[in-house]
C-alpha cells in the first residue's frame, strides 16, 4: 500500500487517499507537500543506474483540482523521467463518466442542454455545446444488448379507420420487454391473414 505523509489539514482525507492509491505497491508514496511519487527512485531506462527525485509537475483541470507528480533524473546520464500519473486520468474519466449519466437522465426528462448547462454552474461549470457533445458521445458509446428472442408473445388487435374504411391492426409483443415484434395494417381478419402475421 502507498505511504501516506498525512499533515493536519489532509489527515481527515486520508481514507480517500488509500482508495484512489490502493492499487499501488509499497513502493510509492504520497507526500506531505502533495507529491506522487516512488520512495527509492526507478532505475534510469538508458543506464540503469538509481535516478534522484527532482521536483514535480503539476496537472491540472480547470474546475476540478491539480495533482503534483514526482520527477526523476540520472545523475549519471542526465536522463529525465517522470511517475505515470494514470491514477489522475481514471480519476478525471470517473468523474465524468457521472456527469454524462447526469445529463442522460436530465435529457430522458426533457431538460434542454441550456437548461442542463444552467444547473450545471452549480455544481461544475459546463456550456450547452460540451455538454451536447458529451450526451452524444456517451450514447454513441453505450452498449445495447441485442434483443433475446423470447417464445412467449402476446397478440393485439387494433381497428382503426383509415376514411370510412375499417383497418385492422395485427401485433405480436414480447412478453418480457413489451416490444413489437411484428405489426401490420390489414383490410380484413380472417384466420389465414392472423396466420401469416404471427409468422415475423
Amino acid at each position: 500500500m502507498v505511504s501516506l505523509d498525512c499533515t493536519l489539514l489532509n489527515f481527515s482525507e486520508k481514507d480517500l487517499f488509500f482508495s484512489i492509491f490502493e492499487n499501488y505497491g509499497n513502493d510509492f508514496e504520497y507526500t506531505y507537500k502533495g507529491v506522487f511519487r516512488r520512495t527509492p527512485p526507478p532505475l534510469c531506462p538508458d543506464c540503469g543506474s538509481g535516478m534522484n527525485h527532482n521536483g514535480y509537475n503539476t496537472y491540472s483541470k480547470k474546475n476540478l483540482g491539480s495533482v503534483k507528480i514526482g520527477r526523476y533524473i540520472c545523475p549519471l546520464c542526465g536522463e529525465p523521467g517522470e511517475e505515470s500519473r494514470e491514477f489522475w486520468e481514471s480519476l478525471k474519466k470517473e468523474f465524468f463518466s457521472v456527469l454524462n449519466h447526469v445529463y442522460q437522465i436530465l435529457r430522458v426528462n426533457h431538460v434542454s442542454y441550456e437548461g442542463i448547462s444552467d444547473l450545471m454552474e452549480a455544481i461544475f461549470p459546463r456550456g450547452k455545446d460540451t455538454i451536447l457533445r458529451a450526451f452524444t458521445d456517451s450514447v454513441e458509446k453505450a452498449v445495447v444488448p441485442p434483443l433475446e428472442v423470447s417464445y412467449i408473445v402476446h397478440y393485439d388487435e387494433q381497428f382503426p379507420k383509415r376514411g370510412r374504411s375499417q383497418k385492422y391492426r395485427l401485433t405480436l409483443l414480447d412478453n418480457f420487454t413489451a416490444q413489437p415484434i411484428a405489426d401490420e395494417l390489414h383490410n380484413k381478419k380472417d384466420p389465414n391473414t392472423i396466420k401469416k402475421s404471427t409468422n415475423p
